[in-house]
């Protein structure tokens, strides 16, 4: 695929992992589904998947299981979370750009740029926010309601080796 949201590779996949996660996650409700299996599932590092699903937690999306603290359930109704909530959460768990830590250390190289362009650097970064907020505002019309009805069309099939949290097979397309 080579359109990404906001221009940003990174941030676009962060956020396609996150919806199929929650995706995952919301049609085996109320069961939960270990980040084991879901690492398996998607065919991402189980680091990768438990960092994303760290920031899903803080954002409040998800729960850990009270019997297994490796597995993860939804923590609202289906309806009220929604594609902008994923986005807020996946945003706020990205890594700061190299570039941004470099000028943080050196505030001199700030002085040294002309007025022109902190100027436009200042427009940009005016800009991205506008455009941020158009797109959460979009974002905000998708909620994960969707995914269930998804979920319930396609063929659903759980691991069935010992006491593994189940995890269904995935939507034909969730967009």
């Amino acid at each position: 695929m080579n359109e990404f949201i906001l221009g940003d590779r990174q941030l676009h996949a962060r956020f396609s992992m996150a919806i199929e996660v929650l995706a995952r996650i919301v049609i085996a409700n109320p069961r939960p589904v270990a980040s084991a299996a879901l690492s398996d599932a998607l065919g991402q590092s189980t680091r990768a998947i438990r960092s994303l699903l760290t920031d899903l937690h803080r954002s409040g999306l998800l729960h850990q299981d009270d019997n297994n603290k490796d597995a993860w359930y939804c923590s609202s109704m289906l309806g009220t979370i929604t594609l902008a909530d994923i986005f807020r959460s996946v945003a706020s768990g990205m890594p700061e750009p190299s570039s941004s830590r470099k000028k943080r250390a050196e505030p001199a190289a700030d002085e040294q740029r002309s007025a022109a362009q902190q100027n436009v650097d200042l427009l940009l970064m005016q800009a991205t926010m506008e455009i941020n907020q158009v797109v959460l505002q979009h974002l905000q019309a998708f909620d994960l309601g969707r995914l269930k009805a998804l979920g319930s069309a396609s063929s659903v099939r759980g691991f069935s080796s010992g006491p593994r949290p189940y995890i269904p097979e995935p939507a034909q397309e969730l967009a």
